[in-house]
């Protein structure tokens, strides 16, 4: 700041000295600005005021205006704030070269001379400045300058292209990626005619994910056995257009699988076509019994997360395209079976009361159990033992009760179900019990099943309620569960 108010305070000297004596001729540089040399671009700034202040400062804002016109500068409310930001930097730097005389500021710039006139009749100002700009260091930075403004441009024009050319070649998911990129790119506030250009972008990236086509290999259901693997993988065959196969897309295939809880849940497996176009997934062997489905969608994920940059004045043509991509898929029939109704089962579920005592009229617990699996084709046999046998240790207990059992049978379940407790709500009981169950295989002595559960009842009276608690434990619970998970 100093040393700009030492350079103007040096002006008014000059304009002292200058009205002292009778005005010299304007030098020729004023008059027709130097023509470019074999290393220098010359420009000339001029510029009349009340004061040499005045026109020191215009006459700067004149050169600048010259430098910028030779680059092609033209800022508009449309131009990009990092462009802006760049340009108002360099203009900057332009008007500190000038006002310091710095030639170390910017590269190949220097200010040459400096003429002042003062007119003595009205004390106007007049003030010229020559400029010189080396021609490689200037045309640099015009390079630069104009990457910065056409940034915004190549933003959508570039990815744009780039997906007319992936189109071409069939590579749809590819192409429809590049067609969102430049509909998020267009979607700037910032962008010359952005409703024109998102708008044909999103209907283009639409068009492509509707010509993606998912078909299952294996038919419509996939058939296998609880414990054993499937003897085939699954394969999903993803094309596009006329059939051909698209190589390379990310596909998620979802497949059942037993939860932590017991309960049926899903595990997804990320995959990514082969040449043929398949995504092909060995599937392990079910841990459950019964139906579901395998599920294989189209994994456009990061596209979906660059929509959510969209702005909400295109929901419309957004919800479009994320419909479109959520469609793409197919999905399989999973049915599971298993061979545990054809091996006989021998059965010796105890009720316990509060206390953990046998109760001597119980029979709940495995009367629910036996009834649950006998509907369901299993042949099951009741031990009729001493309900106090529970008590036994672990070892004594599973002896005895292979002992008991009858000639072929090839599996024993046994447990106990405790009554926890009764408590009355309003007009009725609601009973709680606890129970655990253990299936073995006799011949080997491997344990097929173990589990730990428990069910609350509701009933009129109290008896009922305990009954229910126990009966619907081996019923509900265990029976259930049985059906479901045992090979």
């Amino acid at each position: 700041m100093r040393t700009k108010t030492v350079f103007i305070a040096l002006f008014l000297a000059l304009v002292a000295l200058a009205s002292c004596a009778t005005a010299p001729s304007v030098p020729s540089w004023a008059l027709t600005t130097p023509p470019p040399d074999g290393a220098n671009t010359y420009f000339v700034g001029s510029a009349s005021g009340a004061n040499a202040a005045a026109a020191v400062a215009d006459a700067t804002s004149n050169l600048i205006a010259g430098i910028m016109q030779y680059l092609g500068v033209k800022v508009k409310v449309s131009t990009s704030a990092t462009a802006k930001a760049s340009v108002d930097e360099y203009s900057a730097s332009l008007r500190q070269t000038v006002e310091t005389e710095s030639n170390n500021r910017l590269a190949g710039f220097q200010v040459k001379q400096k003429y002042v006139q003062t007119d003595k009749k009205t004390g106007a100002v007049t003030v010229w400045i020559l400029a010189s700009y080396a021609t490689a260091e200037l045309n640099k930075e015009k390079a630069r300058i104009a990457a910065l403004f056409q940034e915004k441009i190549d933003a959508v024009a570039k990815p744009e292209a780039e997906g007319d050319r992936l189109a071409f070649e069939g590579k749809a998911v590819e192409a429809a990626m590049r067609y969102i990129e430049a509909m998020v790119a267009a979607s700037g506030s910032d962008i010359e005619n952005a409703d024109i250009k998102l708008e044909r972008n999103a209907n283009k990236a639409r068009a492509q994910v509707a010509a993606v086509s998912f078909a299952s290999t294996l038919g419509n259901e996939l058939k296998a056995t609880l414990g054993a693997a499937p003897a085939k993988a699954v394969e999903f065959l993803v094309t596009a257009g006329a059939g051909a196969p698209i190589a390379g897309a990310a596909v998620n295939v979802s497949y059942p699988r037993k939860l932590p809880n017991g309960k049926l849940g899903t595990r997804t497996e990320a995959l990514v076509t082969d040449a043929r176009g398949v995504a092909r997934l060995v599937l392990p062997a079910p841990d459950f019994v019964g139906k579901g489905r395998i599920v294989a969608r189209l994994d456009l994920s990061s596209a979906l997360e660059l929509l959510d940059k969209v702005p909400r004045k295109y929901d419309a043509l957004r919800s479009a395209l994320e419909d479109e991509i959520g469609a793409k898929g197919a999905d399989l029939a999973y049915a599971v079976s298993s061979a545990a109704a054809s091996v006989p089962m021998a059965i010796f579920l105890v009720d316990l009361d509060e206390r953990g005592v046998p109760l001597s009229q119980g029979g709940a617990v495995q009367g629910g159990l036996a009834e649950a699996l006998t509907k369901e084709g299993f042949s099951i046999k009741a031990l009729a033992l001493d309900p106090a046998m529970i008590l036994l240790p672990s070892d004594k207990l599973l002896s005895a009760l292979s002992a008991a059992a009858p000639a072929g049978t090839g599996r024993l379940a046994y447990g106990e179900g405790k009554l926890l407790s009764v408590r009355k709500d309003g007009a009725f009981f609601v009973a709680s019990a606890a129970g655990s169950l253990k299936v073995v295989e006799l011949a080997t002595g491997r344990i097929l099943y173990a589990a730990d559960k428990s069910w609350q009842a509701v009933a009129s009276d109290e008896a009922t309620a305990r009954r229910t608690a126990l009966r619907e434990l081996g019923s509900q619970v265990f029976g259930k569960d049985l059906l479901a998970s045992l090979p």
